[in-house]
C-alpha cells in the first residue's frame, strides 16, 4: 500500500461554547488529510482523539494506515 500525504488542515473549536476560538492546542478539534493511496486521493478526518495536535507525517500515516485496515475489517 503506497500512501503520500498531499494536504493537512487543522480544525479548531473552543471547548467552552460562545468564546472565540484560537489556533492554540488547547483548541484542536480534529485533523482534515487528503493523502494519495494507490494512486487516488482519498480524504481521512481524524478527531484530536485520535491523532494528536503534534502529530508528524509518519504519525499521519500510521493513522491512515490504521483507518484504511478497520474499513478492509468491516468490509470482508
Amino acid at each position: 500500500m503506497s500512501i503520500t500525504l498531499k494536504e493537512s488542515k487543522i480544525q479548531f473549536k473552543n471547548p467552552v461554547i460562545g468564546q472565540p476560538t484560537r489556533a492554540v492546542e488547547e483548541h484542536y478539534y480534529a485533523r482534515r488529510i487528503v493523502a494519495i493511496v494507490d494512486g487516488a486521493a482519498r480524504q481521512f478526518r481524524f478527531m484530536a482523539n485520535e491523532l494528536p495536535f503534534v502529530a508528524d507525517e509518519e504519525d499521519m500515516i500510521r493513522a491512515i494506515e490504521l483507518q484504511l485496515n478497520k474499513e478492509q475489517t468491516n468490509a470482508e
